[in-house]
């Protein structure tokens, strides 16, 4: 029909023209494609707009467009807010509703759902029980810092929901302008005249052409001809529209040049834009690590006052770029756990090397490769007489990468010796590769693939180094504030503080600021209760906060409340106190100190405003020793009596092995107990107590030992086995020897170099010289295998990559071998793969049931049914959330937090919580799970198929509940021996058979498999406990006899009493006590933290 069109019209040009966008931007709105939608959308929208704006643009771009006749309410801060919405509605003025959370208050429904009833003339709406006038000119919108909230689908459908979450390319350009503004001030002023006048040039083309329009509208058509004013109006309008256009042609030529100028500081912009992103995404380690972007803006502003002035523009920039990135990782590294702090500066370094600012080139493939390092499993491990099938798994997969495919036959054919002695090198990243592969030193990301395969436990050590050499000034990054004392850095954290900027100290066990705080104080000239108020939060003390802050506020004084952690609701109150000083304003010397432990209730406004520190204890044995041995004055030591000197002493070892076995985490503690220098100051007073005021001739070993196990540091203990363990370390080292040069490291005899002995009594300065001299730090020290470092570093790299594949975004963490795909994508196909492959694979527990008479249905029986109700139940929830999720991705169905959460996991390939809640304890990725999951499904089907029969060896590790399982053995013993059930425990044998040899079930009780022996290893020709070889972590026990027997106080002491967990978690997944034979004291094995577990998470 040839009716003309315009072919790339976009809905932005249908919801606003040029002059509508330039009124936007004079109002202060950000001037990227995004915000300029949202702008688009939020003015055009039929039903009230809901901001999604954590960083606050949309709302500060609102409060300037409507500064006429808007009215600001915030719920969750302000009291009678609904007197003001009503007054807002009856004025027909703007209202903004700021700082929403997920649900809105249930009162303001019937204005969002816009209930209006007409009564005559006046439109009205029942609001809190009365009838408000509704005029038609009335506006609202709503605000939430949230930055990825979930509604209710009514909400949805009010409400129009808008993101104005600032994006990477928006902050872009606004810290362009800061950095341009606080470098070369004229540059940016005229810039921003430039836009502004282009703005209102455009402004002014749009009213004179709409003054056109009603002009030739109103005019006669008889007489337009001769309408004099009418043309020379025309004509006015034309001149003046050619006139603007002229200067905005100039304009524009004149903003080129300015571009040009500003493009300079392009990189510094770009660096700082990256920072911030870095930061919002913290808050996924630990919810207390929450940064706002105007504490970002002022430490970017600080970053650029301590940059060096340079002669040439491109030098200065290059300056900047490093001081904005050591000023914020500095004062982001201040507020992280030590844990945390590689995370980060990993995280930093390879968000760098993905921009390609740094030296080394950026592979998507490999990269993928070394944050999930993934697996094969194959057959046959050709090596596994010296290398774990683990990492031959993982090399399956390292050989599908271009450039590694002949390093499997390397290692298995070429040069298998050599690759051993590599593997078994104490520090192999520091070591060539042997054959060809020695290539990959000058390739060292490469380098760091074949590490995770290969050594895993020494990957955070070559992370640390590979950032040291790839990183400009990369040291300082890995090192951080290392040479700093806390006070030093307190002190530097004071001067970055304001009134406005409270210091926020996130505590640790054993860690308390108070008293740095307080002699900062001092040396300022603040004393307590004069000028210092310190409160230490608790019942009734919330009162007593608000009026010292108050009067702080105005007087200058410094307060501190220690930790408000204790009173949640509480902190709400504080956001707001601390909200109106920054709008009142408050005396310039005014500070506020605040503490609390890690939590995820703390308002997120108190999080962002401040400086975070963290202060924890010293990391390392030697370092703890020699804190615990510095406690106590020279000049009180060295009055002691010699046996009160060795016995504190060795007091003071036993508090440091305390404290740092928690590093080896569940093989060192079952629990993580909060044992602090307070412990050892009681206990050391009990010592005082007993050998200086009863002058005891003989040191009551006996009586010192009760009160320390049980009561000092017993005290803290909950666990059973964690208690035994305490109290055989007394037994180690409180008794007569620790008088005599005893030996301190626990049953380290024949090992070379590894000895550390009490000096004889003598001087304080030789006690810590004797400290000083300690060997080099060892899990031997504690009683543990060298096994037990490699356990703890292994875990160390797998949280470290854990975390870092959970920081990167959906796409990039999406990314396969087969090319990248959108998160959404691979989760689709995650899914489907799994519903493929579980099929139905419920039992059908009724026809199981029937198929067995009840007069046979015995213990054994009982539990397999229970086993297959818990595994149907299981597969139930799977396959439910999975077809809903299903439906989601078509959209069919609304997709919920829930359902995000789901896909969130099958991208991250980790068990979705949902699932977990029914499923048998596991530490396993999502791949590795369902095929655990496979295998029991299997193992229960071939129970199924004769339920009258306990099969030959029953798996323990494939049971939901072994415990269920063995206390059928003892009913069933019960039942046969008429023996009490109360009275019966279950004794283990170790046999030599494997599952294959055994003929038929045991006679009595049961034989078992799936038993992993963790700290030791199984000696098969001695049939007793023995050391584990070097870099074998797990030692598979053959099958073991289970039977009940009537339990024995007597204590054997060529048995090991060795606990049954049913994963490497250890703790509340205990099952039961098995006895081993060994020919070593009980005692090395407690130490030594040996277990059997159910679960290792691999195949041996």
């Amino acid at each position: 029909r040839a009716i003309p069109f315009s072919g790339d019209v976009t809905p932005l040009e249908v919801l606003a023209d040029e002059a509508d966008m330039a009124r936007w931007k004079n109002d202060g709105l950000p001037a990227d494609r995004t915000s300029i939608e949202n702008a688009a959308i939020v003015t055009s929208c039929s039903r009230w707009p809901l901001l999604i704006d954590p960083q606050l643009q949309g709302v500060k771009w609102i409060k300037q467009k409507e500064r006429d006749s808007l009215v600001t309410v915030q719920i969750t801060r302000q009291k009678k807010w609904i007197q003001k919405v009503m007054e807002a509605m009856r004025n027909g003025d703007f209202l903004l509703i700021e700082g929403i959370g997920e649900e809105i208050d249930a009162i303001l429904d019937p204005l969002l759902a816009r209930a209006v009833v007409k009564k005559g003339r006046s439109s009205l709406i029942k609001l809190a029980g009365e009838d408000v006038e509704f005029l038609p000119k009335f506006t609202l919108a709503l605000q939430t810092k949230l930055s990825n909230p979930h509604y209710a689908p009514e909400v949805a459908a009010q409400c129009t929901v808008v993101n104005f979450t600032v994006t990477p390319e928006g902050l872009e350009e606004q810290i362009l302008a800061l950095i341009v503004n606080a470098e070369q001030p004229d540059l940016e002023h005229t810039k921003r005249e430039l836009v502004r006048k282009q703005n209102e040039f455009k402004v002014a083309l749009a009213q004179l052409e709409d003054a056109l329009l009603v002009q030739l509208s109103n005019a006669d058509p008889a007489t337009i001809l001769s309408n004099t004013e009418l043309v020379e109006g025309l004509e006015t309008t034309k001149n003046t529209a050619t006139e603007i256009q002229e200067q905005a042609v100039e304009a524009k030529k004149t903003e080129a040049k300015i571009n040009e100028s500003r493009e300079t500081y392009r990189d510094a912009a770009a660096e700082a834009a990256m920072l911030y992103f870095l930061l919002t995404q913290l808050w996924s380690i630990n919810p207390m690590y929450q940064y706002s972007l105007d504490s970002f803006v002022t430490f970017l502003y600080k970053a650029i006052d301590k940059t060096e002035a340079y002669a040439s523009y491109a030098e200065r920039c290059a300056a900047l770029v490093q001081s904005i990135r050591k000023t914020v990782f500095t004062w982001v590294a201040r507020g992280l756990f030590e844990r945390h702090k590689l995370t980060f500066v990993a995280l930093l370094t390879f968000r760098l090397l993905q921009r390609g600012v740094l030296g080394d080139a950026f592979d998507a493939e490999c990269f993928n490769f070394l944050l999930r390092g993934p697996t094969k499993v194959v057959p046959e491990n050709p090596l596994a007489d010296w290398l774990p099938n683990a990492a031959w798994y993982a090399v399956q997969k390292l050989i599908e990468i271009p450039g590694f495919e002949a390093f499997a036959t390397n290692m298995e054919r070429d040069a298998p010796s050599r690759f051993k002695e590599w593997i078994q090198e104490l520090h192999p990243e520091a070591v060539k590769l042997p054959l060809d592969w020695k290539r990959l030193d000058s390739q060292p990301f490469r380098k760091l693939m074949v590490l995770r395969c290969l050594r895993p436990d020494r990957m955070t050590t070559a992370i640390a180094e590979y950032i040291r050499a790839i990183l400009p000034s990369g040291s300082e990054f890995i090192d951080g504030d290392a040479a700093l004392s806390f006070k030093d850095i307190l002190e530097s954290s004071f001067k970055d503080s304001a009134n406005t900027t409270p210091i926020f100290f996130i505590l640790s066990p054993g860690a308390d600021p108070v008293k740095e705080v307080e002699s900062m104080g001092k040396k300022a000239g603040y004393t307590a209760n004069f000028n210092f108020h310190n409160i230490a939060m608790g019942q009734g003390q919330d009162t007593v906060a608000l009026q010292k802050l108050d009067f702080a506020s105005k007087e200058g004084h410094w307060v501190m409340l220690q930790n408000i952690h204790l009173m949640p609701r509480w902190t709400v109150e504080l956001e707001k106190k601390l909200d109106a000083f920054a709008a009142e304003g408050s005396h310039p010397d005014f500070r506020c100190f605040l503490s609390s432990d890690p939590c995820d209730y703390i308002p997120v406004g108190i999080l962002e405003r401040s400086i975070k520190l963290t202060n924890e204890p010293p990391q390392g044995l030697k370092a703890n020793f020699k804190r615990a041995f510095a406690f106590f004055s020279r000049d009180d030591f060295d009055e002691k009596d010699q046996k009160i000197k060795a016995t504190l002493f060795g007091l003071c070892f036993f508090h440091a092995v305390m404290l740092e076995r928690k590093k080896f985490g569940s093989r060192g503690w079952n629990m993580t107990y909060p044992f602090s220098i307070g412990d050892l100051r009681d206990s050391s007073l009990v010592l005082f107590n007993y050998l200086e005021t009863q002058n005891a001739v003989k040191v009551p070993w006996d009586d010192l030992r009760y009160i320390f196990g049980e009561i000092m540091y017993g005290g803290h203990i909950i666990d059973v086995r964690d208690r035994l363990l305490c109290n055989t370390y007394l037994d180690f080292f409180m008794q007569d020897r620790l008088l005599d040069e005893a030996e301190l490291f626990p049953f380290c005899e024949g090992r070379d170099g590894v000895s550390f002995r009490t000096p004889a009594p003598q001087s304080y300065e030789r006690y810590l010289e004797s400290i000083e001299g300690m060997p080099q730090e060892t899990p031997l020290a504690f009683g543990l295998h060298p096994n037990a470092e490699i356990g703890y570093r292994t875990q160390q790299c797998n949280e470290l990559f854990a975390t870092l594949l959970q920081l990167q975004p959906r796409k990039a963490s999406a990314e396969g071998g087969a090319g990248s795909q959108g998160g959404q994508m691979h989760a689709e196909q995650v899914c489907h793969e799994i519903l493929e492959e579980m099929g139905d694979s419920r039992f059908d527990i009724e026809e199981i049931s029937q198929a067995i008479p009840d007069e046979e249905k015995g213990p054994y029986q009982h539990v397999f049914l229970q086993e297959c109700q818990c595994m149907n139940v299981l597969v139930t929830e799977m396959i439910r959330s999975l077809s809903e999720l299903e439906l989601g991705f078509k959209g069919e169905l609304t997709m919920s937090s829930l359902m995000e959460d789901l896909a969130a996991n099958l991208v991250l390939d980790k068990v979705p919580p949902s699932w977990t809640k029914l499923a048998f304890p596991s530490t396993r990725p999502l791949g590795s799970w369902l095929g655990n999951l496979k295998e029991r499904i299997e193992h229960l089907q071939e129970w199924t198929k004769e339920p009258l029969t306990l099969p030959k060896v029953v798996d323990l590790s494939k049971l939901f509940s072994p415990q269920s399982f063995l206390t059928a053995v003892k009913e069933v013993a019960s039942q046969q021996h008429q023996l009490e059930l109360n009275k019966l425990v279950i004794v283990t044998a170790v046999t030599k058979k494997d599952v294959s040899s055994v003929d038929a079930a045991a006679r009595d009780g049961a034989f078992v498999t799936g038993l992993h022996l963790d700290g030791a290893r199984w000696d098969m020709a001695s049939s007793c406990l023995e050391e584990s070889r070097p870099k074998e972590l797990f030692c598979a026990l053959p099958v073991v006899h289970c039977k009940a027997e009537l339990g024995s106080k007597k204590e054997d002491s060529g048995t090991y009493i060795c606990p049954v967990y049913r994963t490497q978690q250890r703790g509340a997944t205990f099952i039961f006590d098995a006895q081993l034979r060994t020919k070593y004291p009980s005692a090395k094995w407690i130490m030594g933290g040996v277990a059997m577990i159910l679960d290792i998470g691999v195949s041996l």
